[in-house]
């Protein structure tokens, strides 16, 4: 299988969705989705429409997943799509410019194609297993950040955490005085893209969507990031290996 190939077309599709959402950011309605707080708009339809027509065009043979219309395709295909066509769909509609495109091809449960782009920005990452990792089809490198209390965290999770959630409570209060800032976008893509380039040290993923987490994580570590994640698969920590010991000791205290 064209690994590259398959990158090319992630990217050419995540931008194709990317400029459809901004096209479309002054008139979008919001309707709700869901019991968690969610909603969905026009833009996640057709955006997902497209990017499924798009794969299964050139890849007949793969599965695909999207987050709105559910599996496409052979389950037992080799290749399994995971879309997530408007990352950051309550942003989108608040009028706030931290939304994106997730799209990864994974090969069994392994990630091996990702792009993660941030929509407003216009900036592509993404990543081929053991082949590096890009922002705009140039190679990018994670730098090397300071202790955590001089540096940015992000935190995601997903719409299914309560508010009281113990751990959430109480590991984010932790992050909270022990990081120089807790960064939440409530938008992945957006979350990836500076994991990958360094501008953050770090993230905590708790209870996240598979289309929202796996290409991220391919990107960032193939950047140069490393990840651990909990036995119960429920935390995932991604972060520059100087500091990634630092971050999982905040976690497990």
């Amino acid at each position: 299988m064209d690994l590259s190939g398959m990158r090319d077309l992630a990217v050419s599709l995540a931008k194709e969705a990317g400029e459809l959402a901004v096209a479309e950011a002054a008139t979008v309605e919001a309707v709700p989705k869901g019991a968690t707080g969610d909603v969905v708009t026009h833009v996640d339809h057709e955006a997902e429409r497209r990017i499924i027509a798009g794969i299964l065009a050139a890849y007949p043979d793969h599965c695909v997943l999207g987050e709105e219309s559910g599996q496409h395709g052979d389950p037992g295909a080799e290749y399994r799509w995971l879309v997530d066509p408007l990352d950051g769909t309550n942003n989108y509609v608040l009028g706030i410019g931290s939304y994106g495109v997730c799209i990864t091809a994974c090969r069994g449960e392994q990630p091996a194609v990702a792009v993660v782009h941030d929509s407003v920005g216009r900036h592509s990452y993404a990543a081929v297993t053991g082949s590096g990792a890009t922002r705009d089809a140039v190679p990018i490198s994670m730098a090397s950040p300071g202790p955590l209390i001089r540096e940015t965290v992000s935190w995601l999770q997903g719409y299914g955490v309560s508010r009281d959630d113990p751990f959430r409570r109480r590991t984010f209060d932790r992050l909270e005085r022990s990081c120089r800032r807790v960064l939440r976008t409530w938008s992945p893509s957006i979350d990836w893209g500076l994991v990958a380039t360094g501008k953050v040290a770090g993230l905590v993923a708790y209870r996240n969507e598979a289309w929202d987490l796996l290409g991220g994580a391919l990107v960032a570590c193939e950047a140069g990031a490393q990840m651990r994640t909990s036995g119960d698969g429920d935390v995932v920590l991604v972060a520059h290996p100087t500091v990634i010991d630092e971050l999982a000791e905040l976690i497990d205290g």
